[in-house]
């Protein structure tokens, strides 16, 4: 592979990068900003073609810095990559890093099997990772994205998700948990989540109604109106009826 120094107007962050919808400024990234800066990149971003521009799927921190560092061109390996190779880079580039959180590992390699040409079991032996690893990352694209924000932030563990994402919720109850995580914190969460598992386990226990039970009466008004308003929100009447109490105890305190 070629490297050379590209004007840095000419390069732009890949689609098939794993962390171009990652933000970028916080306090570890001004520090590695302030690093570059001190010491230089010691190491080249690496790019494709993409007509007269070049695509970063490698180097994206490295990129930015240099960008806010005022720097006019960048060195750069230029590597000739289809789309599955290029992915195939960027995720074995950033999936033995601590930092790469399960949601978004769970998202790229779901994208990297949707192009197919590779089962999981091959892409698992590829990348050197087991099966049920890269099976339970995927596993995170089947929570609410409320929950999938809570573990990228580190809110709630990936055990933990794992076990709501086996548990097969409502997404009401998804987003209850994610607002108690939110709010209330990971003990909190945790409690919810026990709760709701051991509510799951009792046979016969109708869906939806494991933290709170209303009976009006099948023909009242008021039960026809709870119908409405739950399907106004998009869910069950159980959940609809929690997070209304959860609303009337929180502006009590």
């Amino acid at each position: 592979m070629e490297v050379k120094d590209i004007p840095i107007d000419k390069l732009f962050i890949s689609n098939l990068n794993v962390r171009v919808d990652h933000g970028f400024g916080d306090e570890d990234d001004q520090e590695f900003i302030n690093n570059v800066q001190s010491l230089g990149m010691l190491q080249p971003i690496v790019v494709r073609p993409s007509g007269d521009l070049f695509e970063v799927f490698i180097g994206r921190r490295r990129y930015l810095s240099m960008m806010q560092n005022g720097q006019t061109e960048i060195a750069c390996m230029i590597a000739d990559l289809n789309d599955e190779e290029t992915l195939d880079a960027s995720i074995s580039e950033n999936i033995f890093r601590k930092h790469v959180d399960p949601v978004t590992l769970g998202k790229w390699i779901k994208k990297r099997l949707e192009l197919g040409d590779i089962s999981l079991s091959e892409y698992a032996r590829k990348i050197g990772k087991p099966k049920s690893t890269l099976s339970e990352w995927i596993r995170m694209n089947d929570i609410t994205e409320e929950l999938q924000e809570e573990v990228q932030k580190g809110s709630i563990p990936f055990i933990y998700a794992l076990k709501v994402a086996r548990m097969n919720l409502s997404d009401g109850q998804e987003k209850m948990l994610a607002e108690e995580s939110k709010h209330n914190g990971f003990e909190a969460f945790k409690t919810s989540v026990d709760r709701l598992a051991s509510g799951k386990e009792k046979r016969g226990a109708p869906k939806g109604l494991q933290v709170v039970r209303i009976n009006f009466g099948m023909d009242s008004n008021e039960y026809e109106s709870l119908i409405q308003l739950s399907q106004n929100e998009g869910l069950e009447l159980g959940d609809y009826c929690m997070r209304i109490l959860v609303d009337h105890v929180r502006s009590s305190n």
